[in-house]
C-alpha cells in the first residue's frame, strides 16, 4: 500500500505541474517549494471551489503593485493567488503568523504580519518596504471579512489609500464572489463553493497631486475611488449573472427560442426588471 501511495505522490509531483503550469503562463517568481505549493493551491481552488476568473490578474510582469479586493472569507487569499502569476505578499493577522503550523508558509510567501488594532505602523512600514523591493502586495480595503459571498461590500479603510498615494504603484482591483459565506477560516477552507474572481484595469490616480501633504479629505476621496472600482466590478458581475439567467430561463415570445432582447439589455445595464415588467 505504501508503494502505491509513493507512486501516486511521485506522479502528482512530476506530472501535474507540467500539465498545469504551461496553461498558466510564465511565472519566474514561482519556483522551488513555491511552485509545488502554488499548483497544490490551484488544484484546491479549481476542484474544491470551482474557481473561475476572467483570465490571470492583470499585474505587471515585474515591479511593485497593489492588488485590492473585497474580503468575503478565509479562502480569499487562496483564490487570488491561484489567479496570479506572481507571488502575493499578503498581510496576515499576527496571531496566524505566529502559529507554528502556518508560520513556515507565511515566511515562504513573504507574508507581512499585522496586528488587528489598526495601529500597526510596523506593518505599514513593512508593506512600503515590500513595494519598494518590487513585490505585489494584496490588501483588503474593508479590513475585515464580510461573509456574504460578495453580495455586500463593507466600508473601505483609508490605509490602502495612504499606501497607494505614498508609493504611486499600480493599483489593480478585484471582486470576489461565490465563496463560502462564513467568517470562520477553517469552515471556509472545508466548505466547497463556486468562487468567481473578476479583475479590473489599474485605477487611475494621476489627478491626485504628488507635491502636497496627504490629508484626510484626500484619503477619503481616494478610498472611495478604490472601493468604487470594486463596486463597478461587482455591478458588472451581477449584471452578467442576470444576463446568463435570462438566456437560459427567460420565456420565449411568438415561438422564438431566445430571450426578448430588451430583457437581456436591461440585465446588462444593471436594470433588474421586477416580476411582470417587460
Amino acid at each position: 500500500m505504501s508503494l502505491w501511495l509513493l507512486l501516486t505522490l511521485s506522479t502528482l509531483v512530476l506530472v501535474v505541474p507540467r500539465v498545469v503550469m504551461p496553461a498558466r503562463g510564465s511565472m519566474p517568481e514561482i519556483h522551488g517549494a513555491l511552485r509545488l505549493l502554488w499548483w497544490i493551491n490551484v488544484l484546491y481552488c479549481d476542484f474544491w471551489h470551482d474557481l473561475e476568473s476572467g483570465g490571470p490578474a492583470p499585474l505587471p510582469e515585474r515591479g511593485p503593485a497593489l492588488l485590492i479586493a473585497n474580503h468575503t472569507c478565509g479562502v480569499d487569499p487562496m483564490v487570488l493567488q491561484a489567479g496570479c502569476h506572481r507571488v502575493l505578499h499578503f498581510l496576515v493577522a499576527q496571531e496566524w503568523y505566529d502559529d507554528w503550523a502556518v508560520r513556515p508558509i507565511c515566511r515562504l510567501f513573504g507574508a507581512i504580519p499585522v496586528r488587528r488594532d489598526g495601529r500597526d505602523l510596523s506593518a505599514t512600514r513593512a508593506t512600503l518596504r515590500a513595494l519598494e523591493a518590487g513585490h505585489v502586495v494584496p490588501i483588503f480595503p474593508e479590513g475585515r471579512i464580510v461573509p456574504t459571498s460578495g453580495r455586500a461590500l463593507g466600508e473601505g479603510k483609508p490605509g490602502v489609500a495612504f499606501i497607494a498615494l505614498r508609493t504611486r504603484v499600480p493599483v489593480i482591483p478585484a471582486y470576489i464572489r461565490g465563496t463560502p459565506p462564513t467568517s470562520n477560516i477553517w469552515k471556509a477552507v472545508l466548505t466547497p463553493s463556486h468562487a468567481r474572481v473578476a479583475y479590473g484595469p489599474p485605477i487611475d490616480l494621476s489627478d491626485i497631486p504628488t507635491d502636497q501633504p496627504i490629508g484626510k479629505a484626500t484619503l477619503a476621496a481616494v478610498t472611495d475611488r478604490l472601493m468604487g472600482a470594486i463596486r463597478d466590478l461587482r455591478a458588472r458581475s451581477l449584471a452578467s449573472d442576470d444576463a446568463a439567467r435570462l438566456m437560459t430561463s427567460a420565456p420565449a415570445e411568438d415561438g422564438d427560442d431566445v430571450p426578448r432582447p430588451e430583457r437581456l439589455a436591461g440585465a446588462l445595464s444593471g436594470d433588474r426588471a421586477s416580476p411582470g415588467r417587460a
